[in-house]
């Protein structure tokens, strides 16, 4: 068995310098997985792939693609002594049985559970008359480094979610504006995503100006005075604001599972800057300052929002309003045409002045502080 571990180990040596795309620290994870996780049916399993590429010409494309597939089935039983739930989503840790971290499902190393707590499916778009802005994806990105964790304990069942505590909380009370691009349908901002107003911009940009007439039937950009205070369980954390969820036509769609976090944390308002890239947009974005929020229906509250886990944020109506013609006004749609920071600022501050003149008595709110922080959230 021993023989035939180490056949695969310099076979995927020989493959991995081929390819030009495996690191030093992926290739270790592979030796050790080898020498010390030998289990009877890996052991059979690495024997017979072994067998076969004793066999093979070096560039034999074919086989050695067969074998290879091989050589990752009988890997898979590996995966499941551990859980993302257990682990935490970010980078892999010595100790680990499985990975939770971007790019495991390239290695076959992926936790049984990683598709379902870490990874976010493409989004779906939302329907005219249900809430288009915005309907992102999620993909994670890389979590700083952690410091080196000691050696590796057994593997037992993640512990139940703690109930999070119903009463009212001591956070930080917030103000602040948020904005959606809407059509001419009316529902109030529960289970949506919203954005201030360069997150707002950056959407249309985006994912609505780019048809005439714009997609989903998107007419307006409306703004929401919102008030908000974090529950105690995120409290506990250190954050105001938890992971922003996707809300595609009104349903959230992750990342990881919603109801889990909501019973662990209360009803929690979520966000994200661009800057971090986590959960979307996934790359740079020319309008810097951008921020989406994300809103469940349960933590909605009449009053004031008190941090109890159902009343986390509040929301004043009507809201205010300006269309997508007052905004490009002479130019039509050509107020779209460049995208780049100079441009998208100044569009920004076209659509910010426009409020202004249309609500000259409205406050000037400073916006929100987005604390989200990835490691304390999923950890």
């Amino acid at each position: 068995v021993k023989h035939h571990s180490l056949v695969w180990v310099v076979w995927m040596a020989r493959y991995s310098a081929r390819m030009m795309s495996v690191s030093p620290h992926t290739f270790l994870m592979f030796a050790a997985i080898s020498f010390v996780a030998l289990p009877s049916a890996l052991c059979q399993g690495l024997r017979g792939a072994a067998g076969q590429l004793d066999d093979l010409p070096p560039d034999n494309a074919t086989d050695t693609a067969l074998a290879l597939e091989e050589t990752r089935s009988n890997l898979t039983a590996l995966w499941s002594w551990g859980y993302c739930l257990q682990y935490g989503c970010g980078p892999f840790q010595w100790g680990q049985f499985c990975g939770c971290q971007p790019g495991c499902e390239h290695w076959y190393t992926c936790c049984s559970d990683y598709e379902e707590t870490c990874h976010v499916p493409a989004p779906t778009p939302a329907p005219a008359n249900l809430p288009p802005t915005p309907a992102p994806a999620n993909p994670p990105v890389p979590a700083p480094s952690p410091a080196k964790p000691p050696a590796p304990a057994p593997v037992s069942p993640p512990a139940p979610a703690p109930v999070p505590p119903s009463g009212p909380s001591d956070g930080t009370h917030y103000t602040f504006y948020v904005y959606r691009a809407q059509s001419d349908a009316s529902y109030p901002p529960k289970n949506v995503n919203a954005a201030n107003l360069e997150g707002a911009m950056w959407y249309l940009q985006n994912e609505v100006m780019t048809e005439d007439p714009p997609k989903f039937g998107i007419t307006r950009i409306l703004r929401y005075n919102v008030q908000m205070r974090a529950p105690a369980g995120l409290m506990k954390k250190g954050m105001n604001f938890g992971v922003r969820y996707a809300y595609d036509s009104q349903k959230c769609t992750g990342p990881g599972k919603c109801d889990d976090m909501y019973d662990k944390y209360g009803f929690f308002v979520g966000c994200n800057k661009f800057e971090s890239m986590y959960p979307f947009p996934s790359n740079q974005t020319h309008y810097p300052g951008g921020i989406w929020y994300s809103f469940p229906g349960q933590g909605a509250c009449d009053a004031p929002a008190t941090g109890a886990a159902t009343c986390t944020y509040s929301y004043t109506l009507p809201s205010e309003e300006i269309s997508l013609t007052e905004l490009e006004g002479s130019k039509g749609q050509s107020f779209w045409d460049n995208d780049d920071d100079t441009a998208n600022v100044a569009k920004v501050q076209a659509a910010a002045d426009l409020f202004k003149q249309k609500y000259p008595k409205s406050a000037d709110l400073e916006p929100s502080p987005c604390d989200f922080n990835y490691e304390k959230f999923w950890n």
